[in-house]
């Protein structure tokens, strides 16, 4: 993690810089922008071959990318690094509104949006270096630096979301039994891919909306159980 002041430097200029032209977030927050490269990127390798061994990496990868961004979540309710910047009164920061959305994390370390995007950047970077690299390079600048520069997180947010999402990347994939795992269900599969393929878009579709629509179903049963 960065020491806390060169993390709050950091900030406040990129704030400085961005803070007084908000169309900049609504830029980077567009679902299409942000994930259009890194998204087009999957679905093109998923169906450059017909490779059952390619496509089980690449689902133990979604797998993983899955893990982290749960594990990015748990960490921002239950590990109080610090207060998400723009709740910080003492900051005056120049942010974005955001009416329908709830911050109902004070803790803002890791990004969740950052651990995401960046393991699926991973995933890439496993069966394409120069697509992967590029991936990386648009969701850290497109991304997760206008997330910065609002206050919605400090640099080390993003450093942690960096090397969560890889290192669940990395470590899933390298093991051999998901992979083998994968590629017997492919196998199985193998004459009804299009139910594959199916599950793979309505996946895709909602990893680009960052899971809302399983978060909202998560809240609703957890206000009925304890309702």
């Amino acid at each position: 993690m960065l020491g806390g002041n060169l993390d709050q430097d950091l900030l406040l200029k990129l704030n400085t810089l961005a803070g007084p032209h908000p169309q900049i977030f609504d830029i980077a927050d567009n679902s299409l922008l942000r994930g259009f490269p890194i998204f087009f990127a999957l679905v093109a390798l998923w169906f450059s071959d017909g490779s059952e061994k390619r496509r089980a990496r690449m689902l133990a990868g979604l797998l993983a990318v899955c893990i982290a961004t749960i594990l990015s979540v748990w960490c921002q309710f239950n590990i109080a690094v610090h207060t998400r910047p723009l709740l910080d009164p003492a900051l005056h920061l120049k942010t974005v509104d955001i009416p329908w959305f709830k911050w109902d994390r004070l803790s803002s370390f890791p990004s969740d949006t950052a651990t995401l995007f960046f393991g699926l950047a991973t995933v890439v970077l496993l069966e394409n270096r120069l697509a992967g690299l590029f991936c990386f390079l648009w969701a850290a600048v497109v991304i997760t630096i206008p997330r910065v520069a609002f206050g919605f997180h400090y640099p080390s947010d993003l450093i942690g979301s960096l090397v969560l999402a890889s290192a669940c990347v990395f470590l899933l994939v390298r093991f051999t039994y998901p992979r083998a795992f994968l590629e017997r269900a492919l196998f199985a599969c193998r004459d009804h891919m299009y139910v594959v393929h199916a599950l793979l878009f309505v996946f895709l579709t909602e990893v680009s909306n960052l899971f809302q629509s399983v978060q909202e179903i998560g809240k609703d049963l957890i206000r009925i159980l304890h309702s």
